[in-house]
């Protein structure tokens, strides 16, 4: 259900995106399959005006999208350092479009978050009425959606789903990638991206065990343990402000259960995790690192 409307799921294409239509044969958004029965609805790009409403505003860009001939499809021509991308949109009932195919990343995305009082109108999460706020930003999921939706965590109920199947003996379960992101210091981040551990640490160790049950309980009692991350946007969000966030994909066999009511999952320091993401936080001032997440 969205918008206590029931919605149903079927392909818009050949892309993998699912298009969510109703009763009043109205299409709702576009979605991708999230894992065995999951479905996460992606992100929309509004037209700059009614004046034009072909036009968006792709990052920090603005594309012109053209009707292809005899299609539901949208084209916009992406230009960056002389060279050019085609990429395709849906456009929804309402005017939104969501992007199909073309540009779709696969390198480190870096971001600098911006206080409340340097949005402008058009950003993210901008409101007037906090532009006097220097040292806090908008929540991290009005951050990402405006990003790229390669930076969303997996959802709780889908890892919870493949980590059972791979303690039950599914072992195509444990090679599953899922996204998790935890808030950590800037050095620490940044070694994660350099050495693609879980714990910033030389020496990635693909035959690595699980963090043991009782290692994870030590963990989530005191901290400081192992690395811990989560599906939980609003606990990522609480760890990072004014420090950092990092974002990676990660097998499943290598996880363990941490904190249950912060949606944690532990791993041993020398992990192999591909980092997607690095949002710095900071707000431009020095981190304090006595107040950083726990966690090592």
């Amino acid at each position: 259900k969205s918008n206590q409307k029931v919605l149903e799921l079927g392909p818009a294409g050949n892309d993998g995106l699912y298009r969510a239509t109703g009763f009043d044969k109205q299409t709702y958004g576009y979605y991708k399959p999230s894992g065995e029965g999951f479905y996460r609805k992606q992100a929309s790009y509004p037209p700059q005006s009614s004046e034009a409403p072909n036009t968006i505003k792709y990052g920090d860009r603005e594309l012109v999208l053209t009707k292809e001939p005899n299609s539901e499809t949208y084209q916009a021509t992406y230009s960056d350092s002389g060279k050019n991308s085609v990429m395709t949109f849906y456009r929804s009932s309402d005017g939104r479009f969501y992007q199909a195919s073309g540009l779709k990343g696969g390198g480190l995305i870096r971001h600098i978050d911006k206080p409340y009082s340097e949005l402008r109108e058009g950003d993210a999460g901008y409101d007037e009425e906090l532009l006097d706020i220097t040292d806090d930003s908008p929540l991290l999921e009005d951050i990402l959606a405006s990003l790229s939706e390669d930076l969303y965590p997996t959802s709780e109920e889908n890892v919870q789903s493949i980590y059972k199947k791979y303690q039950s003996g599914d072992a195509a379960a444990g090679e599953t990638e899922v996204v998790l992101c935890r808030g950590t210091i800037g050095p620490q981040a940044e070694n994660i991206v350099i050495f693609k551990t879980a714990g910033g640490i030389e020496g990635g160790d693909v035959e690595v065990l699980p963090v043991s049950a009782e290692i994870a309980k030590e963990q989530v009692r005191s901290g400081r343990i192992v690395p811990e991350y989560t599906t939980d946007l609003s606990v990522a969000d609480r760890f990072s402000r004014e420090h950092y966030l990092i974002i990676v994909r990660v097998k499943v066999k290598y996880l363990t259960r941490g904190s249950v009511s912060e949606s944690g999952w532990v791993m041993p320091k020398n992990t192999p995790v591909d980092p997607v993401g690095i949002i710095d936080r900071t707000y431009g001032k020095a981190e304090n690192t006595g107040q950083a997440n726990a966690s090592k």
